[in-house]
């Protein structure tokens, strides 16, 4: 994404409260003015934080996308050029918005709707609408010179370098319904901004199906193997199939399950959980996509291999492309009535 030529054509700003406090929207009814120094400063705080989002979403509706009101009201906005009209139109997405806002922990905030020019996202030139809406405020230092003496006072602002909740709607694939990149840093605890009020659904691309396998072997070892096998069982299903999505640029079924199922029983319960979770993992097996090297390092950080013990005892196994866990043993002491791990090594680390 480039906006080093980008230009604000619209700006405003309105403050939603929360509807469950019954607390009210107050509705601006002018665009902001700015300056070049100030547009520069918005520019980097709507775009910046967009620049490694891959997911890519569209508008969504169960019946007709016309009926998803964020979608017909950027529709409205890309449709005209007139300022007035803009300005109703950010009012209606404001109030929108607030019908949404019934969760104790939402907190009163900004929204800011803004119309932005020449954008260049792949190498095309596309203009874009941004809705923001500013979860927390931050306090912060003034320092103010005057005459003898320098001061300082404190006072309270939005953080221009962290984004809370904001989109933005690219003006391509209208029919489709736009394409969105959408960004909500507080979604496990008020989740209304994407399902809800903007009604999103993620494009089925390749990192989104990347994503959707990874949590599928995941959890398969989560919820399966940890309980129904040993765990080195368990270790070396983690092991494999991070090594199959690291060692290779794109999935295909057969190869997947030549590289990861050395054994017939867990092959058919990883298919069997597969088929009885079918909702909960948006993937097609028999597809063939390409694997993006980003998301597998991501996950490959968040495996934890832990054995706990009864006797106060944690082994973190590290993930190992080679040797997998064959530097562990299982075995049980007959004298001591009591089961034992063996682990082999050539030195401490400190």
């Amino acid at each position: 994404m480039d906006f080093s030529k980008s230009k604000i054509e619209n700006l405003i700003i309105h403050e939603i409260g929360n509807k469950l406090r019954d607390e009210k929207v107050f509705l601006s009814e002018t665009l902001q003015d700015i300056n070049e120094e100030l547009e520069n400063i918005l520019l980097n705080y709507f775009l910046k934080s967009f620049m490694t989002q891959k997911d890519l979403y569209k508008f969504y509706h169960n019946s007709n996308i016309n009926l998803n009101e964020v979608f017909t009201y950027s529709k409205q906005i890309f449709k005209t050029s007139d300022k007035s009209s803009f300005i109703k139109i950010s009012q209606d997405i404001a109030k929108h918005l607030y019908e949404y806002t019934l969760h104790p922990k939402i907190s009163r905030g900004e929204l800011i709707v803004v119309e932005i020019s020449d954008v260049i996202i792949n190498n095309e030139r596309i203009n874009l609408i941004g809705i923001f809406k500013s979860d927390n405020k931050e306090t912060f230092l003034k320092v103010l010179r005057e005459d003898t003496k320098i001061k300082i006072n404190n006072d309270t602002g939005i953080n221009v370098s962290k984004l809370d909740k904001g989109c933005l709607i690219l003006n391509t694939d209208e029919t489709l319904g736009y394409t969105i990149l959408n960004i909500d840093n507080h979604s496990q605890i008020t989740d209304y901004w994407t399902n809800k009020f903007l009604n999103l659904k993620i494009v089925d691309n390749d990192n989104y199906k990347t994503k959707e396998i990874l949590k599928l072997c995941k959890n398969f070892s989560n919820d399966v193997l940890s309980s129904k096998y040993d765990k080195d069982i368990e270790f070396n299903f983690n092991n494999d199939f991070i090594n199959y999505f690291e060692e290779n640029t794109h999935y295909e079924l057969n190869s997947f399950k030549e590289n990861i199922f050395k054994d017939e029983k867990i092959e058919k319960d990883f298919f069997e959980y597969r088929k009885s979770n079918q909702s909960f993992f948006d993937i097609d097996l028999n597809a063939k996509f390409e694997l993006t090297q980003k998301d597998i390092h991501k996950e490959k950080n968040k495996i934890r291999n832990i054995i706990k013990l009864d006797t106060k005892l944690e082994l973190k196994v590290l993930l190992d492309k080679e040797n997998g866990t064959k530097n562990l043993e299982k075995g049980f002491d007959e004298e001591k009535g009591m089961f034992y791990y063996k682990i082999y090594f050539n030195e401490e680390i400190n």
